[in-house]
């Protein structure tokens, strides 16, 4: 591995342990009704298939 990949990953499990992760708790005031099935279907396939 390159120095370039070795140092992306060290980045990446720093960024982790820092809780990149963590995000957004969901509670019903941040919480889209939405089903991510949903979201895939209405969303996702139309752009995956244009």
């Amino acid at each position: 591995m390159g120095n370039a990949l070795v140092e992306g990953y060290v980045d990446m499990m720093r960024a982790k342990d820092d809780g990149i992760d963590q995000g957004v708790r969901r509670t019903p005031e941040t919480a889209s009704p939405t089903t991510f099935r949903q979201w895939c279907e209405e969303v996702l396939k139309p752009a995956v298939q244009a």
